[in-house]
């Protein structure tokens, strides 16, 4: 069954925090189009309504990236509950809530509870981190407030995950970042490398080293595979088990032509990716219909066209399976033509998903013969 991905985004320049990690901000300095905000009833019905007529799965999932305007915005989500509750058949309609946390309170919570949403915080690192890459447009600090926030969502027993950027400075320590993630209370997360290519050449000081991923997935991996698999989700050790049993991956970032994601501006203007707001992979505005724009993304002809070929390094690398060259947008080395085509982290890639192969051949095992893939923890010492 297809499922198109969709995440509505509300703009970036609107938000209370400057992080220094933030690839929207970026995003809206060099493309105009990304500074616009609005979004009628009309557009909201459409979009609902749109979604979840062209999705095939019997779950559709909505994702909000809007917690960065979040007072006054509670109405909104309101009429997205009557509409989706009027147009959703007889599919399971699941919310997902992305947002820095620093604006939850009571209120806001027991609107999730109610209506289960399912909430994504984004946190870099524990305290004496934290400040490095995340403050408020004035300077103030956002110590304790992600933690705060972590114990008001379990207070109202709301599922969150935490989504982590991993940048040079907090990369040197990944176990540290790992188990604060746990002590939040965090079962679910997400680690997005960071990558701020330069005009003038080179990366941004605060991107990772080309090796530098590798090895903070895989000392992570070492101790989440002996003591939390099966409890913890980290979508990527997930995707590289689907890959290994050739499942349909979870994580477009390492997908082939199969899996499609979309990012719609709250404007009705449509991207391929958040990654990609910008006009360069700008797909439609709100002159064209959204049914047109989502059915072309759900056969995931806009995904062939923004994931180029391959190239032969590439495609004869034993675990070009399991990455499928990574994410277009890192694909920023030169190749013998000259031209930006390798994947800025194919070291890491080659590293992580060579160490894990042992892992991934038993699991795959216990799994063929009906067994948990989380069963190999009593096979490892």
């Amino acid at each position: 069954m297809k499922s198109c991905h969709v995440k509505m985004k509300n703009t970036i320049p609107l938000c209370h925090l400057h992080c220094k990690g933030c690839f929207c901000i970026n995003n809206a300095e060099r493309s105009p189009e990304c500074s616009t905000y609005c979004m009628d009833d009309t557009t909201l019905q459409q979009f609902i309504r749109r979604k979840i007529d062209t999705d095939e799965a019997s779950d559709v999932v909505f994702t909000w990236h809007d917690g960065e305007s979040m007072p006054g915005r509670r109405h909104f989500f309101e009429r997205v509950i009557e509409l989706q509750q009027q147009y959703a058949q007889s599919k399971n309609i699941i919310n997902i809530f992305q947002t820095n946390g620093i604006l939850l309170d009571d209120n806001w919570c027991e609107f999730f509870k109610e209506n289960q949403f399912m909430i994504c915080i984004s946190v870099d690192s524990d305290v004496s981190l934290h400040d490095n890459v995340r403050e408020t447009i004035s300077g103030k600090s956002t110590n304790y407030q992600i933690e705060s926030t972590a114990r008001l969502l379990r207070k109202y027993d709301i599922e969150f995950s935490t989504l982590t950027v991993v940048s040079a400075v907090n990369s040197q320590y990944p176990l540290r970042i790992y188990h604060y993630l746990k002590s939040l209370g965090s079962r679910h997360m997400q680690f997005i490398p960071l990558l701020k290519p330069l005009v003038q050449g080179g990366v941004d000081e605060r991107s990772l080293g080309p090796a530098a991923l590798g090895i903070f997935l895989k000392t992570i991996f070492y101790t989440w595979v002996r003591l939390d698999i099966g409890t913890i989700k980290i979508p990527i050790f997930e995707h590289v088990f689907a890959a290994w049993c050739g499942l349909s991956v979870p994580t477009c970032v390492y997908a082939s032509y199969d899996d499609s994601a979309l990012a719609l501006k709250i404007s009705d203007d449509n991207y391929h990716c958040d990654r990609f707001v910008n006009s360069k992979y700008y797909m439609s505005d709100s002159n064209q219909t959204i049914a047109t724009t989502m059915q072309q993304n759900s056969t995931n002809q806009k995904v062939a066209l923004s994931k180029p070929t391959l190239l032969e390094p590439c495609a004869s690398c034993k675990v070009e399976f399991a990455c499928h060259g990574g994410c277009a947008k890192d694909r920023i080395v030169l190749s013998q033509y000259g031209v930006p085509q390798l994947n800025y982290f194919c070291e890491s890639y080659q590293a992580f998903f060579t160490y894990v192969e042992p892992y991934m051949l038993m699991m795959r095992a216990l799994w063929e013969h009906n067994y948990a893939p989380s069963d190999i923890r009593q096979y490892l010492t």
